[in-house]
C-alpha cells in the first residue's frame, strides 16, 4: 500500500518534468499511471481499515465478555449482591 503512494509520488515528479521537457503525451500517461497507482494505493488502505476494525471490534468483545465474568466478582460481595439478598 504504502509502496504504491510512493510509486505515484515519484511518478507525479517525473511527469511534471516530462511536462518542463515538453513532452505531453509522455507526461499524459505517466500521470495516468500515477492516478491509478494512487487509487490502487487507496483501496488497499481501506481495505486494511476496514480488517484493523472488525479486529479491534472483536478485541473489545473479548474483553467485555471478561469483565461479565470477572473472578474478584465471584469471590468478594458487590453492594448490589447484598442488596438482592
Amino acid at each position: 500500500m504504502q509502496g504504491l503512494g510512493v510509486f505515484s509520488f515519484l511518478l507525479c515528479v517525473v511527469c511534471m518534468y516530462t511536462i518542463y521537457i515538453d513532452k505531453q503525451k509522455t507526461a499524459a500517461i505517466l500521470f495516468t499511471i500515477s492516478l491509478l497507482s494512487l487509487g490502487a494505493s487507496l483501496l488497499i488502505s481501506l481495505i486494511e481499515i476496514i480488517k484493523s476494525t472488525n479486529a479491534l471490534e472483536l478485541e473489545l468483545s473479548d474483553m467485555e465478555e471478561l469483565e461479565k465474568s470477572n473472578f474478584f466478582r465471584d469471590i468478594l460481595p458487590t453492594n448490589t449482591d447484598a442488596e438482592k439478598k
